[in-house]
């Protein structure tokens, strides 16, 4: 799986999460705060890493988690994670 895999997955994930808590389409980007841009809460970015250590195989640590702020940050650190793995 290529990076832009990696963040077109990450990308729909979050469009499902938001989707659910009613967030406006247009403030789903890759560089947008899923905090302070999208307004989605801590039970939704666990959800996230959650998921996003199913989807790929990895496991990230919880130092990791106050990096995993928007789209981008998650996927360079998917990357990170499988480059480490692979």
């Amino acid at each position: 799986m290529d990076a832009a895999e990696i963040k077109e997955a990450i990308r729909q994930l979050i469009g499902e999460i938001a989707e659910d808590m009613d967030v406006e389409a247009e403030k789903i980007t890759d560089s947008a705060h899923f905090i302070k841009d999208m307004g989605l809460d801590s039970m939704a970015l666990l959800e996230v890493l959650a998921t996003m250590e199913k989807k790929f195989g990895v496991s990230i640590p919880e130092s990791e988690f106050p990096n995993l702020i928007s789209i981008d940050k998650c996927a360079e650190t998917v990357e990170k994670y499988l480059a480490q793995k692979g």
